[in-house]
């Protein structure tokens, strides 16, 4: 019996459709190969301070995979990178998490745009509300001998701290026509937007913000001039400066000395650039300048022998204004941080643009009102 047409029909169908599959196959292995080869060209050409830049380890799988969600919405490598590291958060529709170094970049650029955020206390919340129970006087003690009668002591007075974890966003956009383009780096420019605008948007909220779905920032608290025994609990201690509009040797000398010595182990001054230049200029009675400039870019400069951070967010020397904080932040400030980071793709909102919607759950607040203090420039 011979060969028949319908036989070599079959066998020419057989055959293309082996041909297609590993077509498809090779086709998708060197779309892979060179999203990985652009990511890591362009990673070495990234000048430094920019995210994913000062690492002589490149993540290469993390980017691989955020390159591909990016620019073809395929979320199986950031899905893939979730389930290793037993991540529980990732979904279709409440996002996907970011790479663990993109994570990284975010955290490093917040603390150095930052000084708040950089000294502070960050906590790993569990909750859309991070509580902290605080004991306002302490527990009364005393000195007892072996025989002698251990009287009771006071109820201590509780009171609990209530911190809003928030939800910070960013909405970076690109047209479809940018993504597709090989020559166009769109994880690099992505990464950058998201990076930027949480670190200038939570490092305002930590300093000013209202506490309204973002962090409540230390000179949103209620100020006043009262001493710690008598001040409200919760409110921050101000010292008013002895002349108006400026500031002199003796208003920085009363503003360390108001500091309990118990919290000024790992005390940091923080104000902006143009007040540490004008308190730079002090002098002491001897001539001799209080403010000390580090000798090695790694240390910071000080003043009366403490740490100080430069942290723009603060305002400038101005009647009633509180331009430098003093205190222990790390005891004093607790910024709660929820998950991690989570990014969304939309195609469909805003046509020709592709979204990239990013958002990071995080609060901040003061737990220990005793533990920073201010400097109120006195206005006429």
């Amino acid at each position: 019996m011979g060969t028949t047409y319908e036989d070599v029909q079959k066998v020419a169908t057989e055959i293309q459709s082996k041909f297609d599959t590993k077509y498809s196959e090779y086709d998708s292995k060197l779309n892979d190969l060179e999203s990985a080869l652009s990511v890591e060209l362009a990673d070495l050409k990234r000048p430094s301070g920019l995210a994913g830049s000062g690492s002589k380890t490149i993540d290469l799988k993390g980017r691989t995979a955020l390159s591909g969600f990016i620019r073809k919405g395929d979320p199986s490598g950031l899905l893939d990178l979730d389930q290793k590291a037993m991540s529980v958060g990732s979904d279709p529709d409440g996002g996907f998490s970011v790479p663990e170094y993109l994570e990284q970049d975010i955290e490093r650029l917040e603390s150095e745009t930052s000084a708040v955020m950089q000294l502070a206390r960050t906590i790993d919340a569990q909750g859309p509300i991070y509580k902290k129970l605080v004991n306002k006087r302490g527990t009364a003690s005393g000195w007892v001998g072996e025989t002698d009668a251990r009287p009771e002591t006071s109820t201590p007075q509780m009171a609990e701290v209530s911190i809003e974890v928030g939800e910070v966003y960013a909405n970076p956009k690109l047209t479809q026509k940018l993504i597709d383009d090989a020559m166009f780096d769109a994880e690099s420019f992505i990464s950058d937007e998201i990076t930027e605008e949480f670190s200038d948007q939570l490092g305002a909220a930590l300093v000013t913000g209202d506490g309204v779905n973002k962090p409540k920032g230390i000179l949103a608290h209620t100020i006043t001039n009262e001493a710690d025994d008598v001040r409200a609990f919760g409110s921050l201690q101000a010292i008013l400066t002895a002349a108006v509009s400026t500031v002199d040797f003796d208003d920085i000398k009363t503003l360390k000395s108001t500091l309990k010595a118990k919290y000024r182990t790992g005390a940091s001054w923080i104000m902006n650039e143009a007040t540490a230049l004008a308190l730079s200029s002090i002098k002491d009675a001897d001539g001799r300048y209080i403010w000390k400039d580090s000798v090695s870019e790694a240390d910071n400069d000080t003043l009366f022998g403490y740490p100080a951070y430069i942290d723009e967010n603060m305002p400038d020397i101005a009647d009633g204004a509180y331009p430098v904080a003093f205190g222990n932040f790390d005891r004093g400030y607790h910024i709660p941080r929820r998950l991690g980071v989570r990014i969304m793709r939309d195609p469909y909102t805003s046509k020709p643009y592709v979204n990239f919607y990013a958002t990071q759950r995080i609060g901040g607040g003061v737990v220990n009102s005793e533990a920073i203090k201010l400097l109120e420039i006195k206005a006429v």
